[in-house]
């Protein structure tokens, strides 16, 4: 492609020709990197708070380059149900250049829909719902992909700040407790006490 300007062979993987100018857009304004595991720690101790900054961070950066008129605020802050349109539009920039988006994105949000109403079943059953991330991890590998391959010199943001640092202890405790409180029995409702007072 050196008929674009790119000696190196930076696009050179590309299987579908975006015009220049979309190139440099998507340079200039990418959509949000996570390494896969940070997604995962994240998700997991934050309780599903950081899935709602992944879908801030991937609309707000959509609406600057496609300069959409959207709110990502209340989409991130409804993201179980907006996600049957944020997905899809990642399926499609994706495909755009050239990156194999083997999966379907009304799929994927479907996915993640039914995973974070599982919070609300019985029991620890609701613990199924600590994955809801997973979906999101199909994304964003492809979106990591895209990065890599368009936009190789754009941080990777496999590195977890101070904050991110607190956030994962006090989550990760809050977390654990919540697992214990849910999978360990209740004080007083031990069976043999129960046969014996019988």
């Amino acid at each position: 492609m050196s008929q674009y300007g790119d000696p190196e062979g930076t696009f050179a993987s590309l299987r579908t020709a975006a015009a220049p100018a979309d190139v440099d857009a998507y340079r200039a304004t990418p959509q949000f990197a996570v390494s896969l595991s940070k997604l995962v720690v994240m998700s997991l101790c934050t309780l599903g708070f950081y899935e709602v900054y992944w879908a801030y961070k991937q609309w707000e950066t959509y609406r600057r380059r496609e300069q959409d008129d959207l709110s990502p605020f209340w989409r991130a802050l409804f993201a179980s149900i907006f996600a049957f349109s944020l997905l899809p539009r990642i399926q499609r920039v994706t495909a755009t250049y050239g990156v194999p988006a083997t999966w379907s994105g009304s799929a994927l949000a479907l996915g993640y829909f039914l995973i974070n109403i599982c919070w609300r079943l019985p029991g620890p059953l609701w613990l199924v719902s600590l994955i809801r991330f997973l979906p999101l991890l199909v994304v964003q590998r492809s979106i990591n992909a895209l990065n890599a391959a368009v936009t190789p010199e754009a941080p990777r943001n496999d590195k977890y700040s101070g904050l991110n640092v607190a956030m994962i202890v006090i989550g990760g405790l809050v977390l654990l407790l919540a697992i214990l409180g849910t999978l360990l029995p209740e004080a007083g409702s031990d069976p043999a006490v129960h046969s014996v007072a019988a």
